[in-house]
């Protein structure tokens, strides 16, 4: 097993457009880093470098501390999964999973030793004869899986490699990949779109955008200390409400203006989030998490942090039910600029005069119904805040 560090690592193609720029980032001996990121952040750029198949403008790959930008694909010792599986169609799992050792002159009792310890821990010891057209895409997943493990490899690179699963076989081979990965502690660089792959499955999640690393820790830290209005709307689903709004001091304190009221925010928050003092009577945007907004009535404790508000629409998930209002009254940077801001799409749902519209993750026990009023309690304590024109996380 190897680290791998980038250096100030950058990519332009032919014509100017910069796919990578300045990415520091090293991911440790027997990690297991997710880099999640929209379409064009570059996230499969930085994976095709580090595999040696693209070549850095400017910067170094760094594999077991040894730089590798002018070392060929096959003479880095790692192994990539692909997002189509790249299987011979021709060839039975076994030979599939053997090919590469048999390209490498590997002996025939070594390849099949490895090949029936790989096809044992991924549960393809009944499959081996099989084609890869009599597999389901689960089973064809884990052939290419086992293709790469028996290699023994300094590194895995995976490229969204569940991206072509049904919606359940994917949380199936999310859990079954992390449980593979604590069992063989194998470096891994695992690229997805997909924010709740990345959240489940990262020891720790590198977050790209436009080619620049945005931040990078573990993700529960990314959840609940977003270093900027981009991550905070990526991370998270569904995604945070944003809001452009006003911080007002009153009585020595500092208070937030919201759907028409004006909420002293707690001592333990200001605490927190020193500089929140620098914007009083300033504007600011409000990030205001789902599952930070409940039901009034399931949540007794909440003194004056409630807002009356009509549900525009109640989706109900049986766990959990989705709900959807107007604010009452306009966002000042409007959802489209501010979901623009974020590379995120824009709130379909639209209140009467073109209301900000916030999204709550509401108790099953709740009564909110479409086109009802609802009185909601807001958590002050888990509000976030962000600099309007930096756009970086006010702490």
């Amino acid at each position: 097993m190897a680290a791998i560090e980038f250096s100030e690592l950058r990519k332009v193609y032919p014509g100017g457009s910069v796919a990578v720029e300045n990415l520091d980032l090293e991911i440790a001996d027997g990690e297991f880093l997710v880099l999640v990121g929209p379409s064009g952040s570059g996230k499969t750029t930085v994976l095709r470098l580090a595999a040696g198949l693209e070549r850095p403008s400017s910067g170094s790959v760094l594999i077991g501390g040894e730089v590798v930008n002018d070392i060929p694909p096959t003479d880095r010792n790692i192994a990539m999964v692909f997002q189509s599986y790249a299987l011979y169609p021709h060839m039975s799992v076994y030979d599939n999973m053997a090919f590469g050792l048999k390209l490498h002159r590997v002996r025939k009792s070594e390849i099949a030793s490895r090949v029936q310890a790989a096809a044992k821990m991924l549960g393809l010891d009944d499959l081996l004869k099989r084609k890869p057209s009599q597999l389901s895409g689960g089973q064809r997943q884990r052939v290419a899986m086992g293709r790469a493990i028996v290699r023994e490899p300094d590194a895995f690179l995976m490229d969204e490699p569940l991206s072509n699963l049904d919606a359940k076989l994917r949380v199936e081979m999310r859990a079954y990949l992390a449980t593979l990965h604590h069992r063989l502690r194998t470096t891994t660089l695992y690229v997805t779109h997909d924010q709740t792959e990345a959240m489940t499955m990262g020891e720790r999640v590198a977050v790209m955008r436009d080619g620049r690393l945005q931040q990078v820790d573990r993700p529960q830290v990314l959840y609940e200390r977003p270093a900027n209005l981009f991550v905070a709307g990526f991370i998270g689903s569904p995604a945070m409400n944003l809001i452009h709004t006003r911080l007002v001091a009153a009585d020595g304190a500092l208070a937030v203006e919201l759907g028409g009221k004006t909420l002293r925010l707690p001592r333990n928050l200001l605490e927190q989030r020193r500089k929140l003092g620098d914007y009083a009577d300033a504007e600011v945007i409000l990030g205001v998490r789902p599952e930070d907004i409940e039901d009034a009535a399931l949540a007794p404790s909440a003194n004056g942090s409630t807002l009356e508000v009509r549900v525009l629409l109640a989706e109900a998930m049986g766990a959990e039910v989705i709900a959807h209002f107007p604010l009452g009254e306009r966002s000042a940077a409007g959802a489209e600029s501010l979901a623009a801001a974020q590379d995120v799409e824009a709130p379909t749902l639209e209140g009467a005069g073109g209301e900000t519209v916030l999204t709550a993750r509401l108790n099953p026990r709740t009564g909110a119904q479409s086109g009802q009023s609802l009185r909601v309690a807001v958590d002050l304590e888990r509000l976030h805040f962000f600099d309007p024109d930096t756009e970086e996380a006010v702490w």
